[in-house]
């Protein structure tokens, strides 16, 4: 997969962080992990098309931080539009992918600007 195809991919993801309407405390708190992941991810991909030798080396790392992302949209939508009894379940899902994938997206990010 190509960076292009990434930000392709990524598009929906903005497009509704962008359109969201607020007033519901939980949901919000997650568009904006949505938000700030997908700032540093782009962040991610602008540094990599300028050099093609660092895009090489960290391939697999992009790739596990799109996963993340990806995985977290659709937990979210899930948490959304799903019933309520199931909502503690992908609550705690939201949750594991926040702490443990999601801070992989930062690391990334502070790796390629040093």
């Amino acid at each position: 997969m190509n960076l292009k195809q990434f930000v392709l991919k990524n598009q929906k993801i903005i497009e509704l962080v962008k359109d969201r309407v607020g007033g519901k405390n939980d949901v919000d708190m997650y568009y904006g992990t949505l938000d700030y992941a997908t700032a540093r991810f782009n962040t991610i991909l602008i540094k990599l098309s300028q050099d093609k030798i660092k895009e090489a080396e960290h391939t697999t790392e992009v790739l596990d931080c799109f996963n993340a992302i990806q995985d977290f949209y659709n937990n979210v939508q899930r948490y959304r539009f799903w019933p309520k009894i199931i909502r503690p379940l992908i609550k705690l899902n939201l949750y594991g992918i926040g702490t443990r994938r999601i801070p992989k997206i930062k690391k990334l990010l502070q790796k390629l600007d040093n």
